[in-house]
């Protein structure tokens, strides 16, 4: 299992280094920094709001399988939006700001929310690791 999630984040670092260096070449360095620097700013706004208050309801829900509301939905999906805009990169920056929009953001609720109801039926208490 560690192989496997060291694996996944080598692919994803790399993708996300290719990524950065076609818009570098695209738009200029000193534009590329720009666009990171403004959506780290904004990954952390969201985080600031939405706190990590959410994720820990999200777990209670988890633990005493019951579904949980609309509200812990959103704030576990924006607080997931602001750790994407904090990754530096231009695919995890756009999903991030899909996430933002509110037009998408039902995708990503929905998503949520049939996975959590899926860990609550199978009888799993944790997101992905034990405490």
């Amino acid at each position: 299992m560690i192989f496997v999630t060291i694996a996944i984040f080598l692919a994803g670092s790399a993708v996300e280094l290719f990524g950065l260096l076609q818009l570098s070449s695209a738009i200029s360095s000193l534009n590329t920094i720009s666009i990171i620097m403004l959506s780290f700013l904004t990954g952390i706004v969201v985080s600031r709001s939405y706190g990590k208050e959410f994720y820990e309801k999200l777990q209670w829900h988890l633990k005493s399988r019951t579904k949980p509301s609309e509200e812990v939905c959103n704030g576990a999906v924006m607080l997931t939006a602001s750790f994407m805009l904090i990754t530096p990169g231009p695919i995890s920056d756009l999903l991030g700001l899909f996430i933002l929009i509110p037009a998408t953001r039902g995708l990503f609720k929905a998503f949520t929310f049939s996975w959590v109801n899926r860990k609550i039926a199978n009888g799993e208490l944790y997101f992905f690791f034990k405490d």
